[in-house]
């Protein structure tokens, strides 16, 4: 279940509670749906914390330029992995603590100044410095939920035994950052990693309390604690704590149903700006028969608003800063005209076609709060436009129809800019940020009902994102560049090292031979293949020459004699010149020449030895033969010239015998002890060589479906969901030939991931990326919305009225 729900029915079950070992004192129901509520909500903002720490720290501890921090932040990040879920469960057993251990704030403030003068010399300047960004997430959370945290305070009063101010509400401010420091107090580790552990703690938990205090709040009035309670904050308390009773059923009229929207509730008629507006009895909606106010049924006798005064009253709620913050909501249209209709004591009914278009509007931006393409921060500023589009879709009966519409325009070119943005931690003071909030302030300030706010706001902005990406395109460039240049590196050593290996497998070869692979045609082979592939000329020389190399020291002897005399000197030239050009030193480059031709002369020893040698046998061999030949045919009479010429006859026939049959030998003993690879073959292992593929990866037939995808992406945008990170969103930057892999840039250019084939689509599988969806959000959304509200509802909002009201 979504935590962000606030489950009214599960209740938080963890070690949490195993952990107290102090039976609480019971609590009110309605309490205890609050507590575990809240404690859920705040076990999955704590782990969002710390995963953003985790990053944070990372990416900080690669760019300090002193060996001592960076060792402390790698201790930090490795404490706070394995004490993340202790430092959770502390934090939420102390806020549950809270629910029991109520304390008294005004005693605690008697005594804090005394304390806070005794303590703050004593303070070391790290605890000081913590100190200082609690206190100061305290005071923004005040600020910003001053309402709310009222709201709680009050109805929580009714419900526990002491007494319960805004201070001492078991979810305050204060109680949430005391509950925080409690559990980070054990940690040994670095002020820079506690402050960042704060900074993260005020942005993705205590920017978001509003939501939790509003949802609690909501929890208690369904309860039917206090339901009728309205802005505490505009009503001081008076003494005495409020009646118990439940409150009859008439109390949660219509502002109660206001405030369960989650839209806060709207300031009198004369705070209203364009209140003094009075819609006229005769067709702008007079005031119904029987005192009733607000929005009505439509009735026969109840007339509906006219256009002019709907725009009117929509305008006035557009000068009314209702959207800010993190995170947007879909306003509730409806809700707001009735606030404002009653506190004018006015009564209406809306025109059919006009509330087919608030809920059209309303769909539409709800649509868009559900785009994965966008982060939350850019919704929220997109969603605040959801007034002047509505306006427009009122006032023009053809807007929905209008594709080029300046609005719809400006519109997407915001929304389709913000793909790929991700908010960094002040993305308040980020250029981009700046503009589209910028672009929505003037929207909201400028327009009423000239259209050319939109074209002329859409002209500034395009010139704008033109002025980013091309930022981005020289960055991305560079970006693509490097890797591509990397990626010929590495295909280049694979290459080299595949025809190493082929030429020196499973042979022993002399540890001169081996300096002169290593050191020298190394470096020569892969310049080559850097500056020409392994098609050029060049490359085919130098490989043959590697080969020659080796041959011409496993070559058996004698039998390559000749061979060797034809290759050497030629195979001597080429292997100087490679040394030559890779500069090396003239000294080394000496001694490495003597080196082989000290080896040439042993084998060439060798060989003369070895020829001796068998010349010898054969003579050996052939005086035997001719002596058993002899002793075969003495007993035979014969002329003495016949015997000697037979002799004379077998004696020359012998040697070419000896010579045919040890031929043959030779010819296996040179294929069975060099059998190196051909030209051709070291061509084919070169060209097939490339980087080994990540371990564990199952290899996928030519028919998967993902493995099909990798041959048939676009360069558009993906979503990024990798484990322990946050969601990136990334771009399809480039195609690697060399390496076969593929790389991905974020929105500014820089490299946000590569993969190979296989890794991209085990990716792809396992919806480790996803691609984003494609079309302009405008258009997007309003094939949605069709499909919702069908194909009536969209063609008479498409159509508009035939005759206005």
């Amino acid at each position: 279940m979504d935590t962000d729900e606030f489950s009214r029915v599960v209740a938080f079950n963890s070690k949490v509670e195993a952990a107290n070992r102090i039976r609480p004192p019971a609590l009110p129901a309605a309490v205890i749906s609050v507590r575990d509520s809240a404690s859920s909500w705040l076990f999955a903002r704590m782990k969002e914390v710390f995963a953003g720490v985790d990053d944070t720290l990372f990416a900080a501890a690669e760019k300090v330029h002193t060996q001592e921090e960076q060792d402390g932040l790698f201790q930090a990040l490795r404490v706070l992995r394995l004490e993340r879920s202790r430092l959770t469960e502390r934090f939420v057993s102390g806020v549950q603590r809270g629910f029991v251990e109520v304390d008294d704030p005004a005693r605690d403030q008697a005594q804090e100044p005394t304390a806070a003068a005794e303590g703050l010399s004593l303070l070391r300047n790290d605890v000081l410095e913590q100190q200082v960004a609690l206190q100061s997430i305290i005071a923004d959370v005040k600020r910003d939920c001053a309402c709310p945290i009222a709201e709680m305070a009050l109805r929580l009063d009714t419900l526990l035994p002491l007494k319960i101010y805004d201070e001492n509400m078991p979810l305050s401010p204060a109680l949430l950052c005391r509950a925080l420091e409690r559990a980070l107090a054990p940690l040994d580790i670095q002020l820079r990693a506690r402050l960042t552990i704060l900074k993260k703690f005020e942005q993705l938990l205590a920017a978001k309390l509003a939501a939790l205090y509003q949802s609690c709040n909501q929890l208690l009035i369904e309860k039917g604690v206090l339901p009728w309670l309205k802005d505490p904050l505009l009503h001081p308390r008076q003494g005495g704590r409020p009646a118990r009773s439940s409150p009859s059923p008439t109390d949660g009229g219509a502002d109660g149903a206001f405030l369960r929207s989650g839209i806060p509730a709207a300031p009198s008629a004369a705070a209203l700006p364009g209140a003094q507006v009075r819609i006229p009895d005769s067709g702008g909606g007079a005031a119904a028969a029987g005192g009733d106010y607000g929005l009505l049924p439509s009735l026969p006798g109840v007339a509906s608003m006219a256009t002019p005064d709907l725009l009117q009253h929509l305008g006035a709620l557009q000068a009314v800063p209702l959207q800010e913050g993190g995170q947007g909501r879909v306003l509730d249209v409806g809700h707001l005209l009735q606030q404002r209709l009653v506190a004018a004591k006015l009564g209406a009914s809306l025109h059919e076609r006009d509330t087919e278009v608030i809920r059209m509007v309303e769909l539409l931006f709800s649509f868009m709060l559900e785009d994965r393409n966008l982060a939350e921060s850019i919704k929220a500023q997109l969603i605040r436009l959801q007034l002047p589009l509505l306006k427009l879709a009122i006032a023009d009966k053809s807007f929905f129809s209008k594709g080029g519409h300046p609005a719809r325009k400006l519109f997407n070119a915001l929304a389709d800019a913000a793909i790929g943005w991700q908010p960094a931690e002040n993305y308040q003071q980020e250029a981009f940020y700046c503009e589209v909030r910028a672009v929505v302030e003037q929207v909201l300030q400028e327009f009423d009902s000239d259209e050319c706010v939109f074209a002329r706001l859409l002209q500034s902005f395009e010139e704008f994102v033109a002025r980013e990406r091309r930022r981005a395109e020289v960055m991305e460039r560079r970006t693509v560049d490097e890797a591509r240049g990397s990626a010929r590196v590495e295909a280049a050593r694979a290459r080299v090292a595949a025809v190493f290996d082929a030429l020196t497998a499973e042979r022993k070869l002399p540890r001169l031979v081996h300096e002169w692979l290593n050191r020298v045609w190394n470096g020569v082979l892969f310049r080559t293949c850097l500056r020409e592939g392994t098609d050029g000329a060049g490359w085919r020389r130098n490989v043959l020459t590697a080969r020659d190399l080796v041959w011409s020291v496993v070559a058996p002897m004698p039998e390559s004699r000749f061979k060797m005399q034809l290759v050497l000197p030629d195979l001597r030239r080429r292997l100087d010149e490679g040394a030559q050009s890779l500069s090396l030193a003239a000294g080394d480059r000496q001694r490495l020449m003597e080196g082989l031709e000290t080896l040439y002369r042993e084998r060439q020893a060798l060989g003369e030895r070895v020829e001796s040698e068998r010349e010898r046998r054969a003579r050996e061999r052939l005086v035997q033969e001719l002596r058993r030949e002899a002793d075969s045919v003495m007993e035979i009479p014969e002329a003495p010239e016949v015997a000697e010429a037979g002799l004379a006859a077998e004696a020359a026939e012998t040697p070419a015998l000896v010579e045919s049959v040890d031929e043959a030998k030779t010819l296996q003993i040179l294929d069975r002890e060099t059998d190196l690879p051909a030209m051709e073959e070291l061509q084919r292992v070169a060209e097939k060589a490339s980087v080994a593929p990540r371990a564990g990866l199952a290899p996928l037939a030519d028919s998967d479906e993902f493995w099909r995808q990798t041959y048939h992406l676009k360069y558009s945008w993906f979503m990024l969901q990798d484990a322990d990170k946050a969601p990136v969103r990334c771009r399809l930057a480039a195609i690697i030939k060399e390496l076969d892999q593929f790389m991905f840039v974020n929105r500014a250019g820089a490299r946000a991931a590569v993969y190979s084939r296989l890794e991209l689509a085990h990716a792809l599988r396992d919806e480790v990326i996803k691609p984003l969806d494609k079309g302009p959000l405008f258009e997007r959304a309003l094939n949605y919305v069709a499909g919702t509200i069908g194909e009536t509802g969209l063609e008479a909002c498409v159509a508009g009225r035939d005759k206005a009201g």
